[in-house]
């Protein structure tokens, strides 16, 4: 008797065994294998947090000491000098140029068409005036002894092909952002422009630099002929020119670096 009931019991246990066993693919359905993970992401999401807080804290008594502060403080002034100079050295080479803006009137095949039409009729026009032009108050003299002449140039191109359009024309100061021309960099600011504006103005603009005369130079080309470049030293300094022969900085030094805050964490592990 004593012996079957061990028996029983044994049998028993093992019943249970692979009951427990049977049921194991029953307890990990979906539902409990979201939940798991839900909760693996949060605790590691906590730890992070942590981590975050406590570097945060250390970055904070480290600026709170008066060495990093100074530091900051002269990073800072840095860069209002810097953005600064650049200013001034913008306001110096606009005071040395004229640009030519010519404003389609708008972005349709023909108009856009007018709008270089209108263009190469008044480089036409100004180019023998402007040939022997030594300083900018000369060139704004000149330009404006023809305004008359320039507006005659672009009405007689756009009566010849049939556009209602009006003409505006104006020697006037207008914001340019920053433009490539050739190998020339010219950076954004105010500049005083002669300003055609074709009908409502609203379609894509052609710009080039009427003095000292660049006007004349393709803009798809790689670089600016040297008998141009050699007009622009005349008429600004060392340092001026040189600015504008600056090379601007890459699209890839431009990009943003992306960091992934759980990869970093774990590296500082």
């Amino acid at each position: 008797m004593y012996k079957k009931t061990i028996s029983e019991k044994k049998n028993t246990a093992s019943q249970r065994r692979w009951v427990l066993l049977e049921r194991i693919p029953t307890i990990l359905t979906p539902r409990v294998l979201l939940l798991f993970f839900l909760y693996s992401v949060a605790f590691t999401l906590f730890l992070i947090g942590l981590k975050l807080f406590f570097l945060e804290q250390k970055a904070a008594g480290q600026a709170s000491s008066p060495a990093v502060q100074s530091s900051n403080r002269n990073s800072t002034q840095e860069i209002l000098y810097s953005n600064e100079d650049n200013m001034q050295l913008q306001k110096n080479i606009a005071k040395n140029i004229i640009r030519l803006h010519v404003i389609a009137n708008s972005d349709s095949d023909t108009d856009q068409a007018l709008k270089l039409a209108v263009r190469d009729e008044i480089i036409g026009s100004l180019q023998e005036a402007l040939k022997n032009t030594d300083s900018i108050e000369q060139a704004e003299n000149i330009i404006l002894s023809h305004k008359e002449e320039i507006y005659s140039s672009a009405k007689k191109v756009l009566d010849a092909n049939n556009h209602p359009a009006k003409v505006t024309v104006t020697l006037k100061s207008r914001y340019f952002p920053v433009k490539q021309y050739g190998d020339l960099t010219f950076p954004a600011g105010i500049y005083q422009a002669l300003c055609i504006e074709i009908g409502k103005a609203e379609g894509r603009n052609w710009w080039c630099v009427l003095f000292p005369s660049l006007c004349f130079v393709d803009e798809t080309t790689a670089a600016v002929p040297e008998e141009s470049k050699d007009k622009l030293k005349e008429n600004l300094s060392e340092e001026e020119y040189n600015a504008l022969s600056s090379p601007e900085p890459s699209d890839e030094s431009s990009k943003p670096e992306l960091h992934f805050g759980i990869l970093d964490w774990l590296k500082g592990l």
